[in-house]
């Protein structure tokens, strides 16, 4: 097998099945066949460290996105990967054999854009904001809503807390996934998105 291109592209999917705006355009890379066993142990381990934000199938954290169902196919016939279920009756028919693999494609450079650079996409249900307060401490968490008055926020010890605006001295949108550019090989970051290609969910 060949390595696979992660070419300059516009993306418009999401890590978590959510319209994503991607600010700029991925980085060229190419990455070696990987294996999901393999991935799954990365993913799970303290190097990565990925299960302290996110969940996979009832095990891990609800503070970033439920991963158990990130290589499912996109809801409206995006087309069908390897492994994943028939159709339901009347839903839209799979895409042929070259759409659903260039959909593959896609949603693989999609993948390691989220993972080498999560500050490079702004996620629509996945908003993260870092509050700096006027006494200096530093609050950060999931932006549930936003009012005249008040942050809605979801914060890292996974409670809601409503913050008045009255107390905050500069709001940021931010990404708390830190990039593994520096901290997985090349064979481990094709590993781990081979393996969460292969989480179709139930």
């Amino acid at each position: 097998m060949g390595t696979l291109p992660i070419r300059s592209v516009i993306l418009a999917a999401a890590l978590a099945a959510s319209p994503l705006l991607w600010a700029q355009t991925p980085p060229e890379i190419s990455l070696p066949p990987g294996d999901a066993v393999r991935g799954k142990a990365v993913f799970t381990s303290s190097k990565a460290n990925c299960q302290s934000c996110h969940r996979v199938q009832g095990t891990g954290s609800l503070f970033g996105p439920d991963l158990s169902a990130i290589g499912a196919p996109p809801r409206g016939g995006g087309g069908a990967g390897r492994g994943a279920a028939a159709p339901a009756p009347g839903a839209a028919p799979a895409l042929p054999a070259p759409a659903a693999n260039a959909a593959n494609d896609t949603m693989m450079r999609q993948l390691a854009q989220s993972i080498l650079d999560p500050n490079a996409l702004v996620s629509v249900q996945n908003r993260y904001v870092l509050l700096t307060m006027k006494d200096g401490k530093k609050i950060s968490g999931k932006l549930l809503s936003l009012d005249t008055f008040a942050y809605q926020i979801f914060d890292s010890t996974e409670k809601l807390a409503n913050v008045s605006k009255e107390n905050v001295r500069e709001a940021t949108m931010t990404s708390p996934m830190p990039s593994y550019r520096d901290k997985l090989t090349t064979q481990e970051l094709a590993d781990v998105i081979s393996y969460l290609m292969s989480l179709k969910g139930q």
